[in-house]
């Protein structure tokens, strides 16, 4: 009941619930060596994904658009936290990026890396917590979660926290993109949103009426999407074939697999196949994350919370039992 009453706080657990915490980027370890860091970092990860994803999610219900909308203003946001704030999308030195803060590396831009991250937070960031709102509680579907103050104020912590997070990140890695870079991104984020605004409503919309795919096959496509990111952006750092080339063939591999859940996710009928496609995705980035952090496997609680999580919201969506004909029972008995 209390999340059902308080939408924007079930929003809140999704993100940064599934992409910081339980990608362990942000660890609750740090609450036990840093209690003070701790907070700070709620602070910032509230101020930017969850503010993020309410005006992403707000701004598609008032321009009614529709999810090609969703992925331009995600876009929009990645640029937002991953050059602005974190600054990965620049600096060579962060730790996050690895061996792509060199390779793909053009211009004081890290193009290899970009291309994934940026896909990672149009999907997991703004993409999967609006789509497993409208799943988990169907009541907020279309429905306005914030007002003119609401707004205002989600602007507000969006900025905030991108600032403080590039303060920290000048602090600890004496790192300033420059002006030039900052234009860039400034500019890039301003056209994606006018693209948006733009953007017809039916921009990827689900092609046919009835769903064709079935919930293993959307569940795959999920699972693999970001293994086959990696290996495109891991799998040739030591070879000769260019980035770029990569970077083309890894988008194309994408736009490929976005096309096959278009064309065959449905527009009706179609809830629990969406569960299954968040649950793909999910799962593979919970199960991954988990592997990294052993022996100490910080996020198991997380990932026992994905599993009941997804248990119960495709039993809400279990195909009723057909009924028989009429008259069936009565020639049965006959």
């Amino acid at each position: 009941m209390t999340l059902r009453s308080h939408p924007i706080f079930c929003f809140a657990l999704l993100t940064p619930g599934i992409p910081e915490y339980l990608a362990s980027s942000s660890s609750f370890l740090t609450l036990a060596t840093s209690p003070l860091f701790f907070f700070l970092q709620i602070a910032i990860n509230v101020g930017q994904y969850t503010a993020g994803a309410l005006l992403v999610r707000e701004a598609v219900i008032r321009w009614k658009k529709g999810w090609g909308t969703v992925f331009l203003l995600g876009l929009a946001y990645g640029i937002t936290e991953e050059g602005l704030g974190d600054n990965t999308l620049f600096t060579s030195n962060h730790g996050a990026e690895g061996v792509l803060g060199w390779f793909g590396r053009y211009a004081g831009v890290n193009w290899v890396w970009s291309t994934g991250v940026l896909a990672y937070h149009v999907i997991f960031s703004v993409g999967l917590p609006i789509l497993l709102l409208s799943l988990a509680l169907p009541a907020t579907r279309g429905r306005s979660l914030l007002g003119r103050r609401g707004i205002i104020l989600a602007l507000v912590a969006l900025a905030g926290a991108t600032l403080t997070e590039t303060v920290l990140v000048a602090a600890e890695f004496h790192f300033w993109m420059g002006w030039p870079l900052l234009c860039g991104a400034s500019i890039a984020i301003a056209v994606l949103v006018v693209a948006a605004y733009r953007a017809p409503a039916r921009l990827w919309a689900p092609r046919n009426p009835r769903p064709t795919l079935r919930g293993w096959q959307v569940g795959a496509i999920g699972f693999a999407f970001f293994p086959i990111a990696f290996f495109f952006e891991y799998g040739f750092t030591s070879t000769r074939i260019p980035p770029s080339a990569l970077i083309v063939v890894e988008v194309a591999v994408f736009a490929v697999l976005l096309e096959v859940v278009r064309r065959g996710i449905g527009t009706s009928g179609n809830e629990r196949l969406l569960v299954d496609l968040a649950f793909g995705f999910v799962l593979f980035l919970a199960i991954f994350r988990l592997l990294v952090t052993l022996p100490i496997p910080v996020t198991l609680p997380l990932l026992a919370l994905v599993l009941v999580f997804f248990f119960r919201l495709r039993r809400a969506y279990a195909p009723e039992p057909e009924k028989p004909p009429v008259g069936a029972a009565g020639l049965a008995g006959g």
